[in-house]
């Protein structure tokens, strides 16, 4: 057998091997954020954060929560919105607000790659299915500031008993896009709505 061939197949393996240890380590990081989730409260939610997350913004600001991974260099930070229903606001659908949302943030989605609606989890939801909260959800590919490809994963959802809204969003690179978009999904998935 020649060096060449040798070389070959050591890359291979080694391509394999590292393929094992990622498989392994992301089903041990999905054990983890079950048994490790740290409660966050933002108004009237209660969200299970990652234990891996890490506020970036500051804690006295309860309008507004920014996270990040500080353990990798990740392209991806999720945050959490809160605002009041004023009256421009109140003449609009809860999609024409996303919308206004989305293009306030310079985002324009590929149609093809994207997916917006009501999440099917949400219509077994018990405040949704009891008319307290409305919710919109859009995730997909987008070009960012007309510029940069991003992943982009948005709820925005409509506290109907204090004319509030909370819009979640999680913004990546194209490649990250499937790391901590997972995460971020379960986040919204699991959520508890405090006034019952």
């Amino acid at each position: 057998m020649d060096l060449s061939r040798l070389f070959e197949w050591t890359i291979f393996l080694g391509i394999i091997l590292f393929a094992i240890y990622t498989m392994i380590a992301i089903r041990e990081e999905k054990e983890a954020y079950v048994e490790n989730a740290v409660e966050f409260e933002m108004k009237n939610f209660i969200f299970f954060i990652p234990s891996w997350w890490t506020r970036t913004s500051a804690d006295e600001d309860e309008n507004y929560a920014s996270f990040k991974r500080a353990d990798t260099h990740y392209d991806w930070k999720a945050e959490l919105q809160w605002f009041d229903e004023d009256s421009e606001l109140e003449k609009l659908s809860i999609e024409e607000i996303l919308i206004n949302k989305l293009k306030d943030l310079k985002l324009m989605f590929d149609p093809e790659e994207s997916h917006a609606g009501v999440p099917a989890v949400f219509e077994e939801f018990l405040p949704y299915k009891e008319g307290r909260i409305d919710i919109i959800h859009i995730e997909g590919t987008a070009t960012e500031d007309m510029s940069e490809r991003v992943y982009f994963d948005a709820y925005l959802i409509k506290d109907l008993i204090n004319n509030s809204y909370l819009l979640a969003k999680s913004r990546s690179s194209i490649l990250n896009g499937a790391v901590e978009g997972p995460y971020f999904e379960e986040v919204m998935r699991t959520f508890e709505f405090l006034h019952q």
